[in-house]
């Protein structure tokens, strides 16, 4: 009986995710399909491929050191830069509830960020305030509530910072030898 019980739990645990995956799978990854690649972006030949299958979002995902511009605090971040495709399924959400590339969008000689609260906590700022990013200013323009595929990216080591492609460039941090 006990053995009996054990195979109809797992395959109802099984039936139940497998169910999750169909329904909200789109969401779940932001997207169709997703490709990765590791410490390089896509060549021209992949890219050209990938755009021919339909839409696409690109983003890339590193860890690094944010900082407050005093150096008087600093917190590792998982940093997650989008294009102004992202995401291509789900709802992104931030408080403020404004459009993700206005929240993004450079300002003078800052980029736009948002945050996990816990980024706030560690850092000591609030939106509004400014942190350092490699050699980037950021603005803090609000903090995440909601990112569509936070589950297909797997665990995270550190508080979420979500900026723009051009912020990550404007970081210095994309480099041979750069993780």
């Amino acid at each position: 009986a006990l053995g009996t019980a054990t195979i109809a739990a797992v395959n109802s645990v099984s039936q139940a995710v497998t169910s999750s995956i169909a329904s909200e799978g789109q969401a779940i990854l932001a997207g169709d399909v997703r490709f990765e690649l590791r410490n390089r972006e896509a060549t021209p030949e992949e890219r050209s491929y990938l755009e021919g299958l339909g839409d696409i979002a690109v983003s890339t995902g590193l860890r690094s050191m944010a900082r407050a511009p005093s150096g008087s605090e600093q917190t590792l971040a998982e940093v997650k830069a989008v294009d102004g495709a992202y995401p291509l399924y789900g709802t992104f959400e931030a408080e403020p509830n404004r459009p993700l590339d206005e929240l993004l969008a450079k300002d003078q000689d800052s980029y736009g960020a948002l945050a996990a609260p816990l980024l706030f906590e560690r850092l000591g700022v609030k939106p509004g305030d400014e942190i350092l990013l490699g050699s980037a200013r950021l603005k803090l323009t609000g903090s995440i509530v909601n990112e569509p595929d936070a589950l297909s990216d797997g665990f995270g080591f550190a508080p979420r910072l979500l900026v723009s492609r051009d912020a990550l460039v404007a970081s210095g941090l994309i480099q041979t030898g750069s993780l």
